[in-house]
């Protein structure tokens, strides 16, 4: 789990810093996918 949220975190890093459109939307979606298996994790 230490591994999708450090991975979770460095995405949001990533999508702050990048200047096009489709990649920060890109960066989000794969975001909200680890952070959708972070909370099934936690509920178990």
């Amino acid at each position: 789990m230490k591994k999708l949220t450090k991975k979770y975190a460095e995405l949001l890093h990533q999508a702050s810093k990048v200047t096009g459109r489709k990649e920060a939307v890109g960066l989000l979606h794969r975001a909200a996918k680890i952070q959708a298996k972070i909370n099934d994790k936690s509920h178990e």
